[in-house]
């Protein structure tokens, strides 16, 4: 009898296994691979750490062609560019567009409202040439979006909405490193919800950063507490894609995944871990559709909802202060309640239970009836527990 049970959860664990591989979340590293050191070897280096996806400029068109071979020998893809892409568009376009390991093209970083025009008229040439790759431009973050003059735009939301209205991209990417040294950026949170926001009118797929480096005094070296943070509210707010910069370190960072000797720093196995972690989970994120987003606490992020209400598959939510992140996703006949734990230095406590459809995803991506579990549950700084229920029609 003993055998049987094995067999069936065996067989019943198979198809989880399977929808994990198959529903990878992107993750990105930018700033890739310097010309002297592009080798397979490299490359390989880079998928260990979790990354499935590589941005990298290329000093003429011939370099670019061999990073997509490498790229393509060590199964990942890439968003490059090159000088021909501007020179020369419509042959190098050509001359790239079947490669297997291309994933898009990369115009521009942080571009204000001023420069809208142009990336349209060449992202739109582009696309007439290559209709199945998106072009690349990651947006400035969200500092402060109620001061936005800089920009060129009297909002955050004016700002990327008038974007994607003007830039024909498939997907949308925005930089903000919130983790500081004095603790989380106030206007983090708020920014984030702009971004998620938009990209949900636009119903365009947006991606967002975490920090790899520390390139100024006001940013630690990231943990795996931070990285999981900045990680997973992410994905909690409805990324599609992670990004992480930098992958390299260069002049003026004071660390990277990969020193300036070409060495694995500290950082390079907290991402490792954490990026394995992540795509254990992808069959809850990828291809989710953002529901709602709550926090609790006696005091919330600014600009964020407070929770008011439970879901009918919730019957008990009793969180500890300072309070915590709760993210409904839909996915398919299916919904997940993600709650994460946005304190960076305490383990918090949680009571959850709710009626029988109740179910709960662990950490490899397995998912058990809920009851099995305590209803008291801890969550580690910067780390999520996930409840799946079906989705309500």
């Amino acid at each position: 009898m003993n055998r049987i049970k094995n067999i069936l959860l065996w067989l019943f664990l198979i198809p989880l296994a399977l929808t994990a591989q198959e529903k990878q979340v992107p993750i990105m590293a930018w700033s890739g691979i310097p010309s002297t050191e592009i080798n397979l070897e490299r490359y390989l280096e880079m998928k260990e750490m979790g990354i499935n996806i590589h941005l990298s400029t290329f000093q003429n068109a011939d370099a670019m062609q061999k990073g997509l071979e490498l790229s393509s020998q060590a199964g990942i893809k890439l968003i490059g560019s090159c000088p021909e892409l501007k020179s020369d568009m419509e042959n190098t376009v050509k001359r790239f567009k079947n490669h297997p390991a291309l994933y898009g093209w990369f115009l521009r970083d942080e571009p204000v409202r001023k420069d809208f025009a142009e990336l349209g008229e060449w992202a739109g040439k582009i696309r007439a040439v290559d209709a199945g790759h998106t072009c690349f431009v990651n947006l400035i973050s969200s500092i402060n979006p109620h001061k936005t003059n800089a920009l060129g735009t009297g909002s955050y939301a004016e700002y990327v909405s008038t974007f994607a209205k003007e830039v024909p991209v498939g997907l949308l990417s925005f930089d903000f490193y919130p983790v500081l040294n004095v603790g989380l950026h106030e206007f983090w949170y708020e920014g984030l919800g702009i971004f998620s926001a938009e990209a949900q009118k636009l119903d365009k797929p947006f991606w967002a950063f975490a920090l790899a480096s520390s390139y100024n005094e006001l940013h630690p070296v990231p943990t795996v507490a931070a990285l999981r943070l900045q990680l997973f509210s992410n994905l909690c707010y409805g990324a599609q894609g992670l990004e992480f910069w930098s992958y390299w370190q260069s002049d003026g960072l004071r660390s990277a995944p990969i020193s300036q000797s070409g060495k694995r720093t500290v950082v390079y196995d907290r991402i490792k871990t954490v990026t394995h972690e992540i795509q254990a989970l992808s069959g809850v994120f990828t291809g989710s559709k953002l529901v709602s987003v709550f926090h609790t606490g006696t005091v919330i992020p600014r600009g964020t909802t407070r929770l008011s209400a439970l879901l009918s598959a919730i019957r008990v939510f009793e969180p500890e202060e300072p309070g915590v992140l709760v993210s409904t996703l839909e996915n398919g006949d299916v919904s997940y309640w993600v709650i994460l734990n946005r304190d960076l230095e305490k383990t918090q406590k949680v009571i959850v239970s709710g009626n029988a459809s109740l179910k709960r995803v662990l950490n490899d991506g397995t998912v058990v009836n809920a009851d099995r579990y305590d209803a008291t549950i801890e969550i580690e700084p910067g780390d999520v527990a996930i409840f799946q229920f079906p989705t309500q029609k």
